[in-house]
């Protein structure tokens, strides 16, 4: 062993104390201290890993598609439509979309229903969504301007978890990236609220997005990491003054479209505010990337 690291939020990373020696192999151990991964880096195989014979031919890990049951919602938006069935079953028609929505969902996608709840200050949700990557016979099959997306199975080792009906909202979305500020904004290709709390979730899922992608770029990485963060983020402010301000107190929130930032001492703090009124923040100690404290939930990934 010639390094270790914690895994912290599913990411390891270090930029001291790194390896001299070649590295052979990357090895995860859980708490218990067991090897559950191993990935050869060398040729000389010290992961012992056994190739499968060539003969051998993998069953098909796709159940058969779950039976339609009752209707359970209906709605549409964007020119897309969703509708819901027991025991979890959704229908996307694209028809009526426009020739941008249909272009980018042509491809690749992926769809999905979701229930959101607010708790304790943050929206949490339970969301499957399916890349139209996989077999047709899977859990998403498409014909042209239809997506039909089975949310419960019969294989439960398919879905991380099962997402019966009735949702708060569905969504299709494009397999792309997102920069912040990009011309494909925060949005989902198409985002169908079912209820008023998904209404709420999508608005303030989009605020945090834009949040998320700032405070994430890599220019404000280097901002963090820096030991002088004002002229950088100044500099933001200048190129971008319609949507990135500094806040002259540490209580203070951007309005919403804007980003606002505040530097402490010890911390940077940024904020914006969604459209329903709701106030996000994030906290970043200064010359780490080490976020102490955030309130975006389930709405974003920040790092």
């Amino acid at each position: 062993m010639i390094a270790k690291l914690p895994v912290v939020n599913s990411t390891y990373m270090s930029t001291t104390g790194l390896p001299a020696k070649l590295v052979e192999a990357i090895v995860a151990f859980d708490g218990s201290g067991r090897r559950v991964y191993c990935e050869d880096i060398a040729a000389e195989d010290p992961c012992r890993n056994r190739q499968a014979p060539e003969h051998v031919t993998a069953p098909s890990p796709w159940p058969r598609p779950v039976r339609i049951g009752a209707l359970v919602q209906r709605g549409d938006s964007q020119g897309v439509s969703v509708s819901t069935y027991d025991p979890g079953v959704a229908i996307f028609d694209v028809s009526s979309a426009s020739a941008r929505v249909r272009r980018l969902a042509a491809d690749r996608a992926s769809a999905g229903c979701l229930r959101a709840r607010f708790l304790n200050g943050r929206w949490l949700d339970d969301e499957e969504l399916v890349s139209s990557g996989v077999s047709s016979g899977g859990t998403l099959s498409r014909r042209p301007d239809r997506f039909r997306v089975d949310l419960v199975g019969s294989d439960p080792t398919l879905l991380a978890h099962e997402v019966p009906p009735p949702y708060d909202g569905c969504e299709l979305s494009g397999l792309y990236g997102h920069r912040w500020n990009d011309a494909y904004g925060t949005r989902a290709l198409a985002e169908i609220p079912l209820s008023e709390a998904g209404r709420h979730f999508f608005n303030d899922r989009a605020a945090a997005r834009d949040l998320a992608y700032f405070v994430r770029s890599g220019r404000v990485q280097r901002i963090r990491l820096s030991p002088s963060p004002r002229p950088g983020l100044e500099a933001l402010a200048r190129r971008y003054p319609h949507r990135v301000v500094e806040l002259p107190r540490e209580d203070q929130f951007a309005p919403e479209d804007k980003i606002g930032f505040w530097i402490g001492p010890e911390t940077i703090r940024f904020t914006t505010t969604s459209s329903t009124g709701r106030r996000l923040f994030v906290v970043a100690k200064r010359r780490t990337l080490k976020l102490p404290s955030q309130n975006l939930g389930d709405l974003a990934l920040v790092f």
